[in-house]
């Protein structure tokens, strides 16, 4: 073993530390002694008791742009515990950029980064650009406050789950019970393949994924007996009705779609949706007649997340 005995040890190109994982660290170290952790990616120092960070590491855990991680959920793995709040994510094709991250695991595990945020307005209504094109909207309002937001991680990160938090419903109702409001959940919602969202919206065409009157999230929204479509980018046959996440509706017989009538729906629901060319709303609940549910029958505030 060799010792240099001095203060301080001046190299031009830096010292380098003697390297070990977790297996194989010095097994009586000595008071100060100090080794770079391979396996933990950090440089640590023997404290007497115990072997301690120096730092915070090269990790990826958001927490700046040179470490920013390849999504939320990769921070959760470095760094358990982690709390909600705005992290740097390496996008594809646009590089680090600082995402709301929702990482309390109350929310179906955590891991989830916001990708748009709708006022209770008409900003994000069936028609609105920001569902098919890599375009963005208030980017740099990366908070929860009401306001209309679209970030680059709707359009560049391939996701696999999609979620909906609706902050001025019901809390503690929806798929899962959380605080906020009401929650929306697909897991898996293109077949289980990964996919940015600007390319599921514009590829997709009444993606059904199963009888709305028994979604988990249906409490609150106004029903009619017949069609009762719920999934993705839905267009009635016959009226320009239409919603990129919610409902389908009518009472003009034929029972669950596809096979029911769907020219004169008049109830809609969801993200994103148009009543008969008119009623264009970013999300909420709208009632023309003949329901037999009675839901809010309003525009709504929404967040969608994806992982």
């Amino acid at each position: 073993m060799s010792e240099i005995n001095a203060g301080k040890v001046r190299a031009s190109s830096g010292v380098v530390l003697p390297s070990f994982d977790n297996s194989n660290r010095p097994t009586t170290p000595e008071l100060g002694q100090t080794i770079f952790n391979n396996e933990e990616d950090n440089a640590q120092i023997w404290n007497g008791t115990e072997w301690i960070n120096l730092g915070s590491g090269g990790k990826l855990d958001g927490s700046s742009p040179d470490k920013a991680a390849l999504s939320a959920s990769d921070i959760l793995l470095v760094a358990p515990g982690s709390p909600d709040g705005i992290y740097w994510i390496d996008l594809p094709q646009v590089g680090p950029k600082q995402i709301y991250c929702v990482m309390d695991a109350a929310y179906d595990g955590g891991g989830w980064m916001l990708a748009m945020k709708a006022t209770r307005g008409t900003t994000f209504g069936y028609y609105a650009t920001y569902w098919t094109t890599n375009n963005v909207l208030n980017s740099s309002q990366v908070n929860l406050n009401d306001g209309d937001a679209k970030f680059d991680v709707f359009n560049y990160f391939s996701a696999r789950d999609i979620m909906a938090i609706w902050p001025d419903l019901t809390p503690n109702t929806g798929c899962f019970s959380v605080g906020r409001g009401k929650a929306w959940l697909e897991n898996g919602f293109n077949g289980g393949a990964r996919t940015t969202l600007t390319s599921f919206f514009t590829n997709q065409d009444r993606y059904f994924l199963g009888d709305a009157a028994q979604f988990c999230g249906i409490s609150e929204f106004s029903q009619q007996v017949d069609v009762r479509f719920y999934g993705f980018n839905y267009r009635a046959l016959g009226t320009d009705t239409r919603s990129r996440w919610g409902f389908g509706w009518n009472e003009n017989g034929g029972g669950l779609f596809p096979n029911a009538n769907e020219t004169s729906p008049d109830v809609m629901g969801g993200i994103g949706f148009i009543h008969r060319g008119a009623n264009n709303y970013s999300a909420g609940d709208y009632i023309g007649c003949c329901q037999n549910v009675t839901g809010f029958n309003r525009t709504a505030r929404v967040e969608v997340y994806i992982r």
